[in-house]
């Protein structure tokens, strides 16, 4: 009697099966060599950086804007130009990612490449307005 409750309480606290394809079974699935992994760690490096700022750069001004929504007399002119911003800082953001996922991209050979890219692919797919560098483009 015990031995099937086990089985079943395990079955029903296991993780499902999507979560269990972590991102470091995912690349270690890449086999990547040392100097692609090297070379990865610096593309990384170099847009970590510059994507936090536009990040936050980004949440000020919809701080700003949420700020100005709140006031009833607020400038709609002003409220527009921010508006504008945020819109300009996104963009910046996905370019950056797109050039930083290229990058990444062309380190890899081709197997690699196509498995990276459907993982990046389905991780956008998952959450949009996400971008990680911490780990290679998810």
């Amino acid at each position: 009697m015990k031995l099937p409750a086990f089985f079943i309480l395990c079955f029903l606290i296991a993780p499902p099966l999507y979560a269990q394809n972590s991102y470091s079974e995912f690349e270690r699935g890449l086999g990547l060599s040392n100097p692609q992994r090297t070379q990865i760690e610096g593309i990384r490096n170099r847009y970590t950086n510059e994507f936090q700022s536009l990040r936050q750069e980004s949440m000020k001004k919809r701080l700003e804007l949420r700020e100005l929504s709140r006031n009833p007399r607020a400038n709609t002119e002003r409220m527009g130009r921010v508006q504008g911003e945020i819109q300009e800082l996104d963009t910046a953001k996905h370019n950056l990612y797109q050039q930083y996922r290229g990058e990444v991209s062309r380190t890899l050979n081709d197997r690699q490449r196509e498995h990276y890219n459907s993982f990046c692919d389905q991780e956008r797919r998952k959450n949009p307005n996400r971008f990680n560098p911490r780990r290679y483009g998810r």
